[in-house]
């Protein structure tokens, strides 16, 4: 007799657990509420980055799952319905039910009725103007790509009017026309964005310059920084190697942005041996010890020099074996990390930064903030202050040769 119950809760279950499996959230994304510079960063369908906070789009609400899950939902749109923050304006949300506040209620819907030339933006009324009407600032202009500019809606800079349609447009970076519009495909998973062909619903050789959230814009030719490029080559990582570009005539040409990415297989100027092009030369690249003829070739001329027919570090620079070649590393204190020819201030967790060395052990530079890395979870102790804590070594002895080694000049393994 309790069986069909019984069956019931146990899916009801099943189906809570596969929801809670569903949020488990990537360590490079952030859940609602928390810190954001880009809407990338933020999990979960429809969540946007607002005022460097994770929330919710308009006509949205933040809706708690539980205690833990916060989500974003379609916000109630009726007068009466149940809401936790926010209903669809012009209704606002009090006492957990939706109101009619400020306007009238009329065949059961909210109304707020706006002055001639005004017109409702949430919950209040606002000027509106059209092109060539006069504005006194650009939110008043709502048109497409409309700004005020001299008292008046016009097309904002980056954009031209098409007279004949009657509307302003964007043009592409480089002053073309836009080919069509197009989306972004964003992936925040590493692997898959170096094996993923089409990160935009663009056609091969063009890249998506979008708006903004919601990652809508329009098709703009991607540019070789010489040449045209080779679209019969693929610079997918996945890609057959009788389709990749091929390394001695072409280089991966890429423009990418936070999970987001696009390439194009370009011609190289120079061949190697000499692949390196210098004021109209072919020339070899060259590493601390090696002969040259000009300090660009010495590693781009950054920390080394030219003197006479080898690579040698510069003033203010030490010699350095960093696992690939010889080479030369800035003079920093032991409160700094060298970063090509900046000495950086080593950084605790949740600070600003612009490298992972600036961080501490087993956490990275991510998002311009010091980090754990993926798998590890930060933790306090009296032992090593605030530290990023591996599962597999809860004791973090490697931590402690890896700070031992710092200290003495040396690594393990070595």
């Amino acid at each position: 007799m309790h069986r069909p119950f019984i069956r019931r809760l146990l899916f009801l279950f099943l189906i809570i657990d596969r929801l809670a499996e569903a949020f488990d959230v990537p360590c490079a994304q952030k859940l609602i509420g928390s810190d954001c510079l880009f809407d990338e960063e933020c999990y979960g369908m429809n969540s946007v980055c607002r005022n460097s906070r994770c929330t919710c789009p308009t006509n949205f609400e933040e809706f708690d799952i539980d205690e833990r899950t916060t989500i974003c939902r379609l916000a109630p749109a009726k007068i009466g319905d149940s809401c936790q923050r926010d209903c669809k304006p012009p209704l606002l949300c009090r006492d957990g039910k939706c109101e009619c506040w400020g306007g009238s209620i009329v065949d059961g819907k909210c109304v707020v009725p706006c002055p001639a030339g005004q017109q409702l933006y949430g919950v209040e009324c606002t000027r509106v103007a059209h092109y060539m009407q006069p504005c006194e600032k650009d939110s008043q202009c709502v048109d497409p790509f409309n700004s005020c500019i001299a008292g008046t809606c016009q097309c904002a800079p980056g954009t031209t009017r098409d007279t004949v349609r009657g509307f302003c447009y964007a043009v592409c970076p480089d002053g073309m026309h836009p080919r069509q519009t197009c989306r972004r495909l964003f992936i925040n998973d590493i692997d898959m964005l170096e094996n993923a062909a089409n990160t935009d619903s663009c056609p091969l050789g063009y890249r998506c310059v979008t708006y903004g959230s919601p990652y809508v814009g329009h098709c703009c030719r991607l540019r070789c920084p010489y040449g045209e490029p080779d679209l019969s080559q693929s610079c997918d990582a996945g890609a057959s190697p009788d389709s990749k570009c091929r390394p001695l005539t072409h280089f991966c040409f890429t423009v990418s942005e936070p999970g987001w990415k696009s390439s194009l297989c370009c011609p190289r100027p120079c061949r190697d041996p000499t692949p390196l092009y210098v004021n109209g030369q072919c020339l070899s690249i060259a590493h601390r010890g090696d002969p040259c003829q000009i300090d660009q070739q010495c590693e781009g001329g950054i920390t080394m020099s030219c003197t006479l027919g080898s690579c040698q570090c510069k003033l203010g620079y030490h010699e350095n074996n960093d696992e690939r070649f010889p080479t030369c590393t800035k003079d920093c204190t032991l409160e700094e990390v060298a970063s090509n020819d900046r000495c950086l201030a080593k950084v605790q967790l949740g600070s600003r930064c612009y490298s992972n060395n600036q961080c501490i052990p087993s956490a990275e530079c991510r998002f311009g903030t010091c980090q754990c890395r993926c798998g590890y979870k930060q933790v306090k102790d009296q032992l090593l202050g605030v530290r990023c804590s591996n599962p597999d070594d809860p004791l973090s002895i490697g931590s402690i040769l890896d700070r031992v080694g710092d200290i003495f000049g040396n690594k393990r393994g070595k």
